[in-house]
């Protein structure tokens, strides 16, 4: 039994070693190991299932692995079995710079991390597309794009402002786009916020 507590002390320590990596910059989706990254996936996707019920009423049956992803879940909601496909929205240079122990939280790094209407949409635009030529390539849709974000100077109230005036562009490869945010204490809720940014996650018959 105490051998038991020893390690899962020490896997809680490692945890919390690589949530903090670079000062916490997005540390929540942080991964040593392949096995450390299936696990980050399968936390965001749930956290995805539960934001989208509380936000869109949508209730979505346990997501199943694919081993030969893309896509990296199928997801059935109301009978349809949905692709689903995870990526992250978070800026790797400012990342690097961060784990070169640049604060985010003062100096040249944190006014550069500040987000505007025109960035938040060409880094939208910008991660579509390219997605979207690569399964194009592959030959596969995805239904769902889940991108996940932890930008710590981007908020779901300034970015859903945002996608209320600006189009993002969709791709023949991609049905549909959600943003996913990192959970945020001011909004009052347990779930993490999550916004449509193109298409439909439900296809209407």
């Amino acid at each position: 039994m105490a051998e038991s507590n020893d390690n899962d002390n020490d896997n809680l320590e490692r945890w919390v070693q690589t949530f903090n990596k670079g000062h916490g910059y997005a540390g929540v989706f942080n991964s040593d190991t392949k096995d450390d990254m299936r696990i980050v996936e399968r936390s965001t996707i749930e956290e995805w299932r539960v934001s989208i019920e509380m936000e869109f009423g949508i209730v979505s049956d346990t997501p199943q692995p694919n081993p030969d992803d893309p896509p990296d879940f199928f997801v059935s909601i109301g009978g349809q079995q949905l692709n689903v496909e995870l990526v992250q929205m978070v800026e790797q240079e400012y990342k690097q710079r961060a784990a070169n122990d640049e604060t985010p939280f003062s100096g040249q790094l944190f006014q550069d991390m500040q987000w505007s209407r025109e960035r938040f949409v060409s880094k939208l635009n910008e991660l579509i597309a390219n997605k979207g030529k690569k399964y194009e390539k592959a030959g596969v849709r995805i239904d769902v794009l889940l991108i996940h974000t932890a930008e710590p100077w981007l908020t779901s109230t300034e970015a859903q402002a945002w996608l209320e005036v600006e189009e993002i562009m969709p791709h023949p490869s991609i049905r549909s786009a959600s943003l996913l945010f990192d959970y945020e204490p001011g909004r009052g809720v347990d779930h993490w916020p999550v916004l449509t940014v193109c298409g439909e996650l439900i296809q209407k018959s």
